[in-house]
């Protein structure tokens, strides 16, 4: 083995060994190190944005032509069809931030590790409300752009997890909607036993290759329509769908093209046939929610896209961090800060229930 391969891997070993305080730390002094190589913004979105020729965020026409400058310097477009003006970092994550480029890649890069509020701002020189509207900025693009790529094929492993229902730093909608049940510790358990509206349904679903989704879907017992709303063009047809015992499967592979292995209780094994993977996914997923001690219910979506999109895959660390910027610089999104806060307590999709409490 050569020194370079092996100082390569005592480095690895070093680093594996770390805290993520001092992961943070020692990020925090290399992004310090390589601050005058940081690229220019909207160069960088310009290349991804205009990559098939220029195209116009609001309307889509393409006789865009530039236009002038901001008083900060920033390229002007203007859009012959429809007369508007813009900015390139209109409809993206990165408008009216002040910050550049390499500290939106610093706090992807905590993203990537997992790490808190908290440690993120400091790493990245930001304040806590700051890192809390990035995070779910950046998760709302990666929703939107993970929603527009193929689905799961092959052997599709799929299963429901349920997470109790949270008004998490937000007391004042907990009171307003009517919980109809006493206030409990941020990652406590229902007060009722079983399947009931202090729960929510996340059908989940999982690939060979490791590509995953899931989705709030509604309260209480899973169903059929709840399945379709999550998986419905999300599996490819002619896949083959493994699940438990559930009904609710049966309809939908019925309707979706797939043919159904079913499992009885979970754990038996047929052929190449199991959803030992699925039953995995929701040990890890559990962990990984579990590790901020309760999620709030309006952003939970938000989180299942963080552990499928960046957690969950098997890319390297730094692929993981470029494949977060390149999707959310090719993805029209107008979110504002003020939005990402008042979002609906309970983001479910089958709406027509009895007895619901929103």
């Amino acid at each position: 083995m050569s020194k370079q391969r092996q100082d390569k891997e005592k480095l690895k070993k070093l680093i594996g060994g770390m805290s993520s305080e001092e992961r943070a730390m020692l990020m925090e002094l290399l992004s310090g190190e390589r601050g005058g190589e940081s690229r220019d913004m909207d160069g960088f979105i310009a290349e991804r944005r205009f990559a098939g020729g220029h195209v116009c965020p609001i309307c889509g026409g393409a006789h865009v032509q530039r236009n002038g400058h901001q008083s900060n310097g920033s390229q002007k477009y203007v859009c012959r069809d429809c007369g508007k003006s813009f900015t390139i970092r209109k409809d993206t994550v990165f408008a009216g931030t002040r910050k550049d480029l390499a500290t939106w890649e610093r706090y992807m890069e905590c993203m990537a590790q997992g790490l808190s509020l908290d440690r993120s701002a400091a790493a990245c020189g930001i304040t806590h409300a700051t890192a809390f509207v990035w995070r779910h900025k950046i998760l709302d693009a990666l929703g939107v752009a993970a929603d527009g790529k193929a689905g799961l094929s092959g052997i599709v492993e799929a299963d429901e997890t349920f997470r109790p229902v949270s008004y998490k730093g937000d007391a004042r909608r907990f009171s307003e909607c009517g919980a109809g049940r006493e206030a409990r510790k941020r990652g406590g358990g229902s007060h009722t036993r079983g399947l009931s509206d202090e729960l929510v349904c996340v059908p989940c679903a999982v690939d060979r290759k490791g590509n995953a989704v899931a989705m709030v879907a509604k309260l209480g017992k899973c169903s059929a329509e709840a399945v379709g709303k999550v998986l419905g063009g999300r599996v490819a047809q002619g896949s083959t769908l493994c699940t438990d015992g559930d009904k609710s499967y049966r309809k939908f592979s019925a309707s979706n093209g797939n043919s159904l292995v079913q499992i009885k209780g979970g754990r038996e094994v047929k052929g190449i046939f199991h959803i030992q993977h699925s039953n995995a996914y929701h040990r890890f997923l559990g962990r990984f929610l579990d590790a901020f001690h309760g999620v709030s219910t309006k952003y939970l979506n938000n989180y299942l896209t963080w552990n499928n999109a960046v957690v969950h895959t098997r890319a390297g660390f730094r692929q993981k961090v470029a494949d977060m910027l390149d999707a959310i610089a090719d993805t029209l999104f107008s979110e504002t800060c003020l939005k990402v806060l008042k979002r609906p307590p309970i983001p479910i999709l089958v709406k027509n229930q009895l007895n619901t409490k929103l």
